[in-house]
């Protein structure tokens, strides 16, 4: 019986170790969520779930838990402390706090959303689900110097350089601020 246990333990030890998660400088980082005005986060969520997917060999698709990051993001944060637990020996600051933080707000953005398309307060509910978007970069900002931290490469370095495919990005997200300021302006002009 000891040896099951054992060996079970010794299993969970090597399947932790081989978890890879999706590592990132934070630069780009900042980069790419702000300029796509979040948008990135969908991107994000997917690269981790599929990297460990790949590492770990566990059933599950990672676009859809990229899509519905809300019901997944305690689970992914639960995966990077324990990738860095195994890693270091040591358990990590807790940043399942983090992962409630986002959530959070993820729901409220949403629904101040719907509120400001409807007309409803405007433009406070307009200008407070624009303040959510630092928040939601901040905890997730956090999340990734774990996870970058767990995959050996503190910095990013591996994944610092953006490339065609994230200036393409960054192109729309440029409209999209755009059109949002303008919104934002005709809003406060009352037009």
């Amino acid at each position: 019986m000891e040896e099951n246990i054992e060996s079970s333990n010794n299993e969970l030890q090597t399947q932790s170790n081989n978890m890879e998660f999706y590592v990132v400088s934070p630069k780009k980082f900042l980069i790419l969520f702000l300029g796509t005005f979040g948008i990135y986060t969908v991107y994000w969520f997917f690269k981790h779930w599929s990297q460990y997917k790949k590492s770990s060999g566990e059933n599950m698709w990672p676009i859809m838990r990229g899509i519905f990051t809300i019901f997944f993001t305690h689970s992914l944060f639960a995966l990077f402390e324990t990738k860095y637990e195994r890693k270091t020996g040591e358990a990590p600051r807790s940043i399942n706090h983090l992962a409630t933080i986002y959530v959070v707000f993820a729901v409220g953005c949403q629904i101040l959303s719907k509120l400001s398309e409807n007309g409803y307060g405007n433009p406070a509910t307009f200008i407070l689900g624009l303040l959510i978007l630092p928040v939601s970069c901040w905890v997730l900002y956090q999340a990734q110097s774990l996870a970058n931290y767990s995959g050996d490469d503190v910095r990013g370095e591996s994944n610092n350089d953006l490339t065609g495919l994230n200036y393409a990005w960054l192109m729309l997200g440029g409209i999209f601020w755009l059109l949002i300021i303008l919104g934002l302006y005709a809003t406060v002009a009352g037009m």
